[in-house]
């Protein structure tokens, strides 16, 4: 059986290249584990016609997919490839590489999965990044410079980064992080927080957005909100970010594909880049920028690893206001809703759902694996989205729920 696309990793938010693949008539050969392949196959069946299993017990390891998928290519023959998240994409780079199928490349695949690499390569290209160390044992490193924020090379979603303040953060961090080095430790950058998609091929970006990131802060600093910026008003940032990003693409030798860029620009203008990723943003990024710019993003980034050109609509020509949303616990004991009907009440919510089952108890949050539930937003202007945002958080937190302690 031969297939068009390669799908390496297929989580939820890999809907929109089935979807989409199902419209172009794309036949998609999938690599995930047991349970998730057989969920795909119930759901999309006639788009995809073979798969691969990886090993549950590790999947975020990148070793895990890579024989997989290089079996899996040998197979079905694709005519692309393409990585769902961040532990797929040196396997899919590597199925790029050894059928000469276009994608990022295997240099800006490695960039990605290491975070040390990326200040060592951008430090070398001059741009603009916090200050930071790579040490393999906390307890064996001298004391920092305060604050300071800890990270792991090659996990995503928040996991495992934390901001330490002082002397006493610091030890507590290194008793709860032996032997899980190497780490990056680096130089709180403050300022807003922001991201960058782009869609890039040959090298030449053919798509640019900029969003707006809102995030609960230090120590953990998870995801809370997603805003793409379109506002005549927001139109020097988004040029500022456009050159950013053009910096980043050329550093990393970029060829074709999906980047993902995350920076923070200080009060007085400076910018320090977090990280830098060709893989599928989370969050359901794409799907609040597909909806802003009035295009299909999942079925452009099909396109642009089949060597075509996608279909992009004009620069600005067109602009609807949206979001991703996400609730977390705001205090300890809280319980999951059984659904989100209050999201969905809410104007112009398109999409809602829960993160947590329904009754799990739930801390406030220290990953983006921790939030309780998700609305997604598209409305006419500024206002009315800012305005249901509000609603949305009001709403949710509010609806019966009910703690160890009795009803709230």
């Amino acid at each position: 059986m031969t297939a068009d696309v390669l799908l390496v990793g297929c989580g939820n938010m890999a809907r929109g290249y089935l979807d989409a693949a199902r419209r172009l008539g794309l036949r998609v050969a999938v690599v995930e584990t047991p349970d998730r392949v057989e969920a795909v196959r119930r759901e999309y069946g006639d788009v995809v016609v073979a798969h691969a299993s990886a090993d549950a017990t590790a999947e975020d390891h990148d070793e895990v997919w890579a024989g997989p998928a290089l079996g899996l290519a040998a197979r079905t023959r694709p005519r692309g490839v393409l990585a769902f998240s961040e532990p797929h994409v040196l396997a899919a780079a590597l199925v790029a590489e050894a059928h000469g199928l276009p994608g990022p490349g295997l240099y800006a695949a490695q960039v990605s999965r290491n975070k040390a690499l990326q200040r060592q390569l951008f430090g070398a290209a001059g741009v603009p990044q916090p200050h930071s160390r790579l040490v393999e044992s906390l307890d064996e490193t001298d004391l920092p410079d305060f604050p300071v924020v800890i990270k792991p090379l090659s996990s995503f979603g928040s996991r495992g980064v934390e901001q330490v303040r002082d002397a006493r953060g610091w030890s507590a961090a290194v008793a709860g992080r032996r032997g899980g080095g190497p780490f990056l430790v680096e130089e709180y950058a403050t300022g807003e927080e922001y991201s960058w998609e782009g869609l890039v091929q040959g090298g030449r970006t053919v798509f640019r957005n900029l969003t707006v990131k809102t995030t609960t802060g230090p120590p953990a600093f998870v995801e809370l909100q997603h805003v793409p910026s379109g506002s005549p008003e927001a139109a020097g940032d988004r040029q500022r970010a456009a050159r950013l990003g053009a910096e980043v693409i050329d550093a990393m030798r970029m060829r074709d594909g999906l980047i993902h860029l995350e920076f923070r620009v200080a009060d007085d203008g400076r910018i320090a880049v977090m990280e830098a990723a060709v893989r599928t943003p989370g969050c359901y990024l794409l799907d609040v920028v597909s909806r802003a710019h009035g295009v299909d993003l999942y079925e452009a980034c099909l396109r642009l690893a089949l060597g075509e050109k996608p279909e992009l609509p004009p620069e600005g020509e067109s602009f609807r206001h949206t979001a991703s949303v996400f609730l977390a616990a705001e205090r300890p004991g809280e319980i999951v809703p059984e659904d989100t009907s209050v999201l969905d009440a809410v104007p112009g919510v398109f999409r809602s759902g829960l993160r947590q089952e329904p009754g799990t108890v739930m801390n406030p949050p220290e990953s983006n694996l921790e939030r309780m539930a998700f609305a997604l937003l598209d409305l006419p202007t500024e206002t009315a989205l800012q305005d249901a945002i509000r609603t949305a958080r009001t709403a949710f937190a509010s609806s019966p729920t009910e703690t160890p302690h009795g009803k709230n």
